[in-house]
């Protein structure tokens, strides 16, 4: 792409932006009306992803296109899953694109190839920065998109999947601090560093990724893997999501690029006497943004992370699980190769480590169980950034240095006849109540791996990032070819360094960084392909900590109005 072309995507990306702040619920409106009025006579029904249920190990939901991990498919499976329960192999805890998308048809022995069918994500943000489980992208201030397209090629027990991301973004100026108090920048990082964040929160997370536009090209979710009776291995950059939330994943989610990993994984689930086993086990290298510190000789990580789950046999709508990662300093070199076994190492504060190797580790516990007859679905996954070597320890503060999630699910009715939908989850990532009895960090920060739990300067777990929280409602009519609701969310950033910044009195009070957003969102599925669209309405108050007034309010607080679109195309996706 030229100069001049990428100048012309930008100035109608800022022409849609502008539309965004006047426009946007009206034209999503006109979107729902459009799709809800298609959808009537002569449509062909959308089956279900879960139609074909001959081959109940068999790996991969129904779909004609590459199936990414938080897109409409698993939404459409998980809702389906609340009347009809979950098959062997369904339970979703444990998903990647690989994984998640079936096999190629064809007779044994042969080649076979397709087209990955185009995938396009398209962002805008009026005036700051907002971007959730966009994978490559990160979505700043105006107008950015990813475009997904590539090949696979299948023979027998081989899979070659090339599906590269094409990201440009804006990234326009937004004023990183306003005329209010902040700490200076430490020595030695860049200027897009968040300053809040040293001693012992330090994290690899920039206020913004330069002050230029951004187009480059990611692998994306390409893998190449080869399957040996029960088990897969090979090699991916693709993003795994390891757990049972829909906003948030503690451990692995799609918020931040993929990463080079090679992985050992189950082909397909594993019976036991308690039920059946999924499991995955990767070893990868992480990269520090440019946008972090000026010394370049510790610009690479190594990550190793295990997981497994269970789905019960007395029950195969309960399914429970676990997942350790553990992620190191290294040298560069592909030293992380050489890691897999640092899934296993002890990382406790009080274990002196006297290797040249650095590591820090997290660890949860998860699970979601469905009532198919109630239409009900519960999850929830705990973790903790510290394993303490003692039983008394934990029993004495087994909330230390906790996170978890909370959610549910409700349908009243099949999506075939028209059915309400409610969706609630609540994660909580802010220091427990044990800091008042002992030194803690902030979970993804780290004083050991000062890049912190991040890859080029994105989160790997949930995307609303350290020492936050977020509370999250949404109702949808969910129809067999559309879908429409409305959405009500609140994050509260950063709300530990907020706690340990030695901000002066007069900023401290009142000074807590929150957004609300509620919003609209609708999807249409057809022989077009499938469109999505979600809006939001956001309001940031205080936003990184910026109020000049203290409490009460007279007049000095920032806080900024942020109208977010995100719209999702994949034409011919219909199979």
């Amino acid at each position: 792409m030229s100069k001049h072309q990428t100048r012309s995507c930008f100035d109608w990306g800022e022409t849609l932006n502008r539309l965004l702040e006047r426009r946007s619920v009206l034209a999503l409106i006109v979107f729902v009306s459009w799709a809800s009025s298609t959808g009537s006579a002569g449509a062909q029904t959308f089956p279900s992803p879960s139609a074909s249920r001959e081959a109940q190990r068999q790996p991969g939901l129904n779909s004609a296109s590459l199936i990414l991990v938080t897109g409409d498919t698993v939404d459409r499976e998980r809702s389906y899953q609340l009347r009809e329960g979950v098959s062997v192999g369904q339970s979703l805890l444990l998903r990647s694109s690989s994984s998640l998308t079936g096999r190629l048809q064809g007779p044994p022995g042969l080649w076979r190839a397709a087209l990955v069918r185009p995938q396009f994500l398209a962002v805008t943000n009026s005036a700051l920065p907002f971007s959730q489980n966009n994978g490559a992208l990160w979505a700043g201030r105006g107008f950015s998109t990813r475009t997904l397209t590539g090949f696979r090629l299948e023979r027998d027990n081989l899979r070659i999947i090339v599906a590269p991301e094409i990201i440009l973004s804006a990234n326009a100026n937004w004023p990183l601090f306003q005329d209010y108090y902040h700490p200076q920048v430490p020595a030695g990082y860049s200027q897009f560093y968040f300053p809040y964040y040293v001693g012992r929160f330090t994290i690899d997370q920039p206020m913004r990724f330069g002050d230029k536009a951004i187009h480059r090209i990611d692998l994306g979710q390409s893998t190449v893997l080869s399957s040996i009776k029960s088990m897969e291995f090979g090699f991916s950059n693709e993003n795994e999501w390891w757990g049972p939330g829909i906003r948030n994943a503690i451990v692995l989610s799609n918020n931040a690029p993929g990463f080079p990993h090679l992985f050992i994984r189950t082909a397909h689930p594993i019976a036991t006497r308690l039920g059946d086993v999924e499991m995955r086990w990767l070893v990868g290298g992480l990269k520090e943004s440019a946008y972090f510190d000026t010394i370049s000789t510790n610009n690479s990580r190594s990550l190793s992370s295990i997981a497994a789950t269970l789905q019960t046999r007395w029950d195969p709508n309960l399914s429970i699980g676990l997942a350790r990662s553990v992620y190191g300093t290294e040298t560069g070199g592909g030293q992380f190769l050489l890691r897999w076994f640092d899934v296993f190492a002890r990382t406790h504060l009080d274990i002196p480590d006297t290797s040249r190797t650095q590591r820090d580790q997290l660890f949860t516990l998860f699970g979601r169980w469905v009532f198919p007859a109630d239409g009900v679905e519960i999850y929830g996954e705990w973790g903790r950034t510290e394993l303490r070597p003692s039983l008394r320890d934990f029993l004495v503060a087994p909330n230390h240095t906790q996170g978890y999630t909370i959610g549910l699910q409700w349908t009243g009715g099949k999506r075939q006849e028209g059915a309400f939908r409610i969706q609630s989850e609540i994660t909580q990532l802010e220091q427990s109540a044990t800091f008042r009895d002992q030194p803690l960090g902030s979970w993804y920060t780290s004083t050991r791996v000062i890049q912190g739990y991040t890859n080029r300067g994105e989160m790997l777990g949930a995307s609303i990032g350290p020492g936050a929280s977020s509370q999250w409602l949404a109702v949808d009519y969910l129809k067999p070819e559309w879908q429409f609701g409305a959405f009500i969310g609140r994050i509260r950033w950063n709300q530990d360094v907020h706690n340990y910044a030695g901000l002066p009195v007069y900023v401290g009070y009142c000074s807590i960084d929150v957004s609300t957003y509620p919003g609209l969102r609708a999807a249409k599925q057809g022989s077009f392909g499938s469109l999505s669209a979600e809006l939001s309405l956001q309001d940031r108050w205080t936003p990184f900590f910026q109020n000049g007034g203290g409490c009460p309010n007279n007049g000095r607080r920032l806080n900024i109005r942020n109208n977010s679109l995100s719209i999702t195309f994949a034409p011919f996706s219909r199979r």
